[in-house]
């Protein structure tokens, strides 16, 4: 994973702006430039987040000049890019700026209210994560005052059958400038209901042996890492994905999850739909999203 551009979809209203924090301080510590993006709407609604909406290119070009020379002092360079004519589809928008501008991540505000289970009746920020061809980092807010980035803890969830490389090569480009720590988790297989019932001594026994193998490729995982990132831990948690993730997210906390999806599957076992739904709920939680590799 390499970050020169960082586009920033930003809709006018001061919410929006809570993803700032997070661009501005990944664009200086990573030497990446900032696109700021406004995609005018076709019919759109006179208030967002009850704020006035930019409802012409006027209008938003010299909201995003303003907002430009508030970031004049930052260490990076800013481009500035309004779409018109309006569109329908302002996600669809979003995700081919994106590739024509060849920027390697989106940082937006999923508003603390983006649920993806609504992804396909348009909310943006979800459909942004399902169908961008680059990583999506979404910051959930609840109001327009959210604190500054501060990158110290990473949690990053694992499933060990699948492709795990993703997320490891986003914990070592982030760890390592930001010298956070790095915390991995896992969670064993649950033995099926019946075979438990059936053969409770057998199945008791393989979710110990499971363990151990879990514990064992874990460590593993996390001394490699320890070679490029010096402070890394590993959990295996005894709780299904998606309580696991909640859990150590807010005990730890992390002001970062990392997290590998495949949008081609509807329920994937680590992060389905009410995995992000409850991720998401959090307070000022930030979400790095990751596609599986082909």
């Amino acid at each position: 994973m390499n970050v020169r551009r960082i586009l920033v979809p930003v809709d006018g209203s001061r919410l929006a702006e809570a993803a700032l924090p997070a661009a501005c301080s990944l664009a200086q510590t990573l030497g990446a430039r900032l696109l700021l993006l406004h995609v005018l709407e076709r019919d759109a609604p006179a208030e967002i987040h009850g704020e006035p909406h930019l409802r012409d290119a006027q209008a938003a070009h010299h909201y995003l000049y303003e907002l430009a020379r508030r970031l004049h002092d930052e260490a990076f360079d800013i481009e500035l890019h309004v779409h018109e004519p309006g569109v329908d589809e302002v996600a669809t928008s979003v995700c081919r700026h994106a590739t024509e501008h060849e920027a390697d991540l989106i940082v937006m505000c999923a508003h603390g209210r983006t649920n993806l289970r609504e992804r396909l009746i348009g909310r943006n920020a979800a459909r942004v994560v399902r169908s961008a061809n680059v990583p999506v980092l979404l910051r959930t807010a609840r109001t327009d005052d959210a604190d500054g980035f501060q990158l110290r803890r990473l949690l990053v969830p694992l499933e060990l059958r699948a492709d795990i490389e993703p997320a490891l090569d986003a914990a070592r480009m982030l760890a390592a400038p930001y010298g956070a720590s790095v915390t991995l988790l896992s969670v064993p297989e649950s033995t099926s209901a019946p075979a438990a019932r059936l053969l409770p001594g057998t199945a008791a026994l393989a979710q110990e042996l499971e363990r151990a193998d879990l514990e064992r490729r874990l460590d593993e995982l996390a001394d490699e890492l320890r070679k490029t990132v010096p402070e890394v831990s590993a959990v295996v948690a005894d709780q299904r994905p998606t309580p696991a993730i909640v859990s150590l997210s807010t005990t730890l906390p992390a002001d970062l999850v990392i997290a590998v999806i495949d949008p081609d599957l509807p329920r994937a076992r680590w992060f389905e739909p009410s995995t992000a739904d409850e991720l998401l709920a959090q307070p000022e939680l930030t979400l790095l999203f990751l596609k599986r590799r082909p």
